[in-house]
């Protein structure tokens, strides 16, 4: 399959990554010389310099013959203009990342698939909603769900207690027989492989293991993992980023108590007009005495989004020792996922 895929950022160098390890031809388009030349020198893929919306640069990357396009740039009307473009000039399929949801919601009504414009991704929404199902989910590190909801992939790590480690997987099926489950990917700990699991496969303390199941078999999942669902009410958010407000935004309508912190003043007063159902404060997340002086100690759930990965990763840690049930932090550097699991 032949990709184009426009922006080198931490979102396009990703997929161009995995989509790349797919053996598919990829060509990667920015602006910047500098971030093509870091996907250029670790990528098996091609690179190409200009702007995304020049049909001179489109058909240097013979656009025509593509079977995708995906514009992932930071600028959400260079992604709209450049689907449109690539759809004109003979592309099959286009996907543009946005940031105002309510193309999402109206993309019926509005018809983007006229305008040449196939799929609409948010990656805030995405992110938001992500949190409340982890959350939601609190002894699972990853959740998906598929055919709305109807069925649901979960990842967890396995603990020693978990009644089948040391067992096969074809033990594990007969020792739960009347659960609604089944492994589809593993990973051992310390390593960066997946391994689809076989019936002989054994499953060890420390591997993260991904099971798909129905929507009333999640519960199920919670003794076959060994693990206990953490009841969580009380959140604490730092940043108040699109993600952070999406995440205040969709918790507070599920009655969970939020307390927002955020670092720019003018941003937290904007934040608290429009988020009247959270607490929001105006403050450095970074600073240890600050959190104490909020009560991290009684939050639930520490959710860090702010627009660093790293102040995010290290915050968490900082919660993490007042044992919070649950932390998750938003990472842009996908190299920093694997701390996670």
């Amino acid at each position: 399959m032949k990709i184009i895929i426009a922006g080198a950022g931490e979102v396009g160098f990703h997929l161009a990554k995995l989509l790349s390890y797919e053996s598919q031809d990829i060509t990667l388009i920015d602006s910047k010389k500098e971030s093509l030349a870091y996907a250029d020198n670790h990528l098996d893929i091609r690179v190409l310099k200009g702007d995304a919306t020049s049909i001179a640069v489109l058909n240097d990357a013979q656009v025509q013959n593509s079977d995708l396009v995906i514009a992932v740039t930071s600028s959400e009307t260079t992604n709209l203009t450049l689907c449109m473009l690539a759809k004109q000039l003979g592309c099959k399929r286009t996907i543009a990342r946005i940031s105002n949801t309510e193309f999402i919601k109206n993309k019926d009504l509005l018809r983007f698939s006229d305008l040449g414009i196939d799929e609409l991704i948010s990656p805030e929404a995405l992110a938001a909603t992500e949190i409340q199902m982890l959350l939601n989910k609190s002894a699972f590190n990853d959740t998906y769900e598929f055919e709305e909801g109807e069925l649901i992939m979960v990842g967890v790590s396995l603990l020693k207690s978990a009644p089948f480690v040391g067992k096969m997987v074809k033990e594990a099926a007969k020792i739960f027989p009347e659960l609604h489950f089944m492994p589809i990917a593993l990973q051992r700990t310390g390593t960066q492989y997946t391994v689809i699991p076989r019936g002989d496969t054994v499953f060890k303390e420390g591997d993260q293991v991904y099971f798909i199941t129905v929507k009333e078999g999640v519960d199920e999942l919670y003794k076959l993992t060994g693990k206990k669902k953490a009841e969580i009410k009380n959140v604490m958010i730092l940043g108040g980023s699109k993600v952070g407000y999406k995440t205040a935004r969709d918790l507070c309508a599920n009655k969970f108590n939020v307390k927002l912190i955020e670092k720019n003043k003018e941003k937290a007063f904007d934040l608290a007009d429009e988020l009247p159902n959270a607490l929001v404060i105006n403050g450095d997340g970074r600073n240890v005495e600050l959190l104490d002086e909020e009560s991290l100690e009684s939050m639930d759930a520490f959710i860090a989004v702010t627009g660093n990965s790293e102040t995010n990763i290290m915050s968490c840690l900082v919660a993490k020792s007042k044992y919070i049930k649950k932390t998750i932090a938003l990472v842009e550097n996908m190299d920093y996922f694997q701390l996670s699991h």
